[in-house]
């Protein structure tokens, strides 16, 4: 005679079902999680001891505010974001009073309940004194003069974000006078006489522009000429 039972599986699968429901209750009682749109395209572009966050937001109408962190999350700043229906808006804030170096950024889009967005991480660098005196100034190798004109020559070198060189001289007037090198032109750059006091010298700088984006533009120090 054969007996079938069937009462412990029943049990078994009794037990199995309340553990898994016992599982996801946990979860079920914190309520629906609610996020907004994630910001879209994040960058970060170097400034002076600061730099620029930029990213762009979809038409989610719920999103009144961005927040952006650093520091493993130690520094924050928020920033109000207006809405365009059916737009793609730019949203973009400078975070200052940066030490020179390299952070991790992690935005986050906010409605007014304070529900946000999953993190978007971009990683950025404010620039200082040690980016400063590591750059190059482009020096002046030569001058010709003529009848009419001085021309300054410069050297063949240029390094990588350069943008053109300046030039400060004091004219007839004996007035502080300040030309740049064109980009037409970056090899060279020709004075009027009768513009330039040569009795005096000139002063030149490089001027730098990181990536060719940057918030600020980078200088080097000036540095005399002597025409005579």
């Amino acid at each position: 005679m054969k007996y079938i039972f069937i009462l412990p599986t029943v049990l078994l699968l009794f037990v199995n079902c309340t553990d898994t429901n016992e599982l996801h209750q946990k979860y079920l009682d914190r309520g629906e999680t609610i996020y907004t749109e994630k910001p879209d395209s994040l960058v970060v572009f170097k400034g002076n001891n600061r730099v620029k966050v930029q990213w762009y937001q979809y038409s989610d109408l719920s999103i009144k505010k961005g927040r952006v962190y650093w520091n493993n999350r130690a520094d924050s700043i928020d920033i109000d974001i207006n809405i365009t229906p059916i737009v793609r808006d730019e949203v973009s804030i400078i975070i200052p009073n940066l030490e020179e170096g390299s952070y991790i950024f992690e935005v986050f889009s906010m409605d007014s309940k304070g529900n946000r967005s999953v993190p978007v991480a971009q990683t950025g660098r404010s620039l200082g004194s040690n980016f400063i005196t590591s750059l190059n100034n482009r020096r002046i190798l030569s001058h010709v003069q003529t009848a009419n004109d001085i021309t300054f020559n410069m050297s063949t070198a240029i390094f990588d974000d350069y943008i053109t060189n300046s030039f400060t001289y004091y004219n007839l007037a004996g007035e502080l006078q300040t030309v740049s090198l064109t980009e037409d032109n970056l090899d060279s750059i020709t004075i009027a006489l009768t513009d330039i006091d040569i009795t005096k010298n000139i002063s030149y700088r490089s001027e730098y522009l990181p990536d060719g984006n940057a918030i600020d533009t980078f200088y080097t120090g000036y540095v005399e000429y002597h025409i005579q």
